[in-house]
């Protein structure tokens, strides 16, 4: 099977997800191409490995050597706009209808597909993947009604968790065509370690895009209230964004300047040494204003492999991942004081973190795994087409 993969910019080393998924049709005998809005601006060294470096020879822009004017039509008037690059998608309908599937990564993409169904022969039939700020944000402008087209022509609807296939059912989308499918990680890569603390200082960590809906204001707020009556702990913060200045003046306002590091960005190696040197990990999510939340973020699984004790909160599919009290925490969004009493109860209960980190890798590696979550896409799209070439 010629599997096609219709993504934003590629690659989008954030989204390791995709990038992951894609590799594991491969490793199932599957063909894969890409198509996506240009090729992102990744280093030399960073397109040299794998899996990134197998996948490049399969990614196409959208516009073929058009997509070089991308910047210039960004700039048209919206309708203007909007009909230039309908015309120019149309130059990938051969290319889309060279594929036995296409799988499309956001709503946005899925429906950028379907409106090409809608005006010409598109055969494959697509499977949109739903992850977040597609479903959270157009949720609450419009009631989704921007998927109008993909409901209709789209073959399979899936969602990264519960919350969002009640949305996408709510907004419209056929029940019979709308399934949750979770992302996952690679739990063979993930040693698995219990965190000795031995009188330590109880390190706390935090990686992530310094952005709303990540929450990281309120675990500040929360370690405020903690002060120094509950030991000595410090925490770190990995990770840029919009509101990283924001949140050092914070930290400065509550007088935590001496327990709190904002390292910002750092290679994915040095976040891995990071990680293996502490005890707990914070991600206290929330609802951002615009709308938009959380799928169920890998960062968290990856740290509930590892080991760490994690913290979170009872936000969009995250108590799919996390049994608060039983494989991590939770407490509402916003709720400082539960936030608080559930990391100090981390600092005074070392022993039984041990028992509910056990807990936690095995989760991941029951319903988490990307080996056994891409045999079942791989099922799936396999079934699909098959059907679709019998109609």
């Amino acid at each position: 099977m010629h599997i096609g993969f219709v993504v934003g910019r590629f690659p989008t080393l954030s989204e390791t997800f995709v990038i992951s998924q894609m590799a594991g049709m491969v490793e199932r005998g599957f063909e894969v191409g890409i198509v996506c809005d240009g090729i992102a601006g990744t280093s030399d060294q960073q397109r040299g490995k794998e899996p990134v470096a197998s996948l490049m020879p399969h990614a196409r822009d959208w516009w073929g050597r058009i997509g070089a004017l991308r910047p210039q039509i960004e700039r048209l008037p919206h309708a203007l706009k909007d009909k230039v690059s309908t015309a120019l998608d149309m130059l990938s309908v051969r290319r889309i209808n060279d594929f036995d599937a296409v799988i499309a990564h956001f709503g946005q993409n899925g429906a950028r597909v379907a409106r090409l169904k809608k005006r010409c022969e598109i055969r494959p039939p697509i499977v949109t993947i739903f992850h977040g700020f597609d479903v959270g944000v157009p949720f609450r402008e419009n009631g989704l009604a921007q998927y109008r087209d993909l409901f209709k022509l789209g073959a399979l609807n899936l969602t990264v968790n519960n919350r969002f296939r009640d949305m996408l059912i709510e907004g419209g989308a056929p029940c019979e065509h709308t399934a949750v499918h979770h992302m996952g990680i690679d739990v063979g890569q993930i040693p698995y370690d219990r965190r000795k603390r031995d009188g330590a200082t109880l390190q706390l960590i935090s990686v992530c895009r310094l952005i709303e809906k990540k929450g990281i204001e309120f675990a500040l707020r929360a370690l405020a209230k903690l002060g120094a009556s509950h030991g000595d702990w410090h925490y770190t913060i990995i990770g840029d964004g919009p509101q990283r200045k924001d949140l050092e003046h914070l930290a400065k306002e509550l007088g935590l300047l001496r327990q709190v590091t904002f390292l910002g960005s750092r290679p994915h190696q040095e976040v891995k040494q990071w990680l293996s040197k502490s005890h707990a990990f914070i991600l206290p999510s929330v609802t951002a204003a615009n709308g938009d939340v959380e799928g169920i973020p890998v960062a968290l699984m990856e740290a509930m492999a590892s080991g760490l004790t994690v913290v979170s909160s009872y936000h969009s599919g995250i108590p799919e991942l996390i049994e608060d009290g039983r494989t991590g925490f939770l407490a509402a969004e916003r709720d400082v004081d539960a936030l608080a009493e559930r990391i100090a109860w981390i600092i005074e209960n070392p022993l039984p973190c041990d028992d509910i980190a056990d807990a936690a890798r095995r989760t991941i590696e029951a319903d988490y795994n990307t080996d056994r979550l891409n045999d079942q896409l791989a099922a799936m799209v396999t079934t699909l087409a098959a059907s679709r070439s019998h109609v």
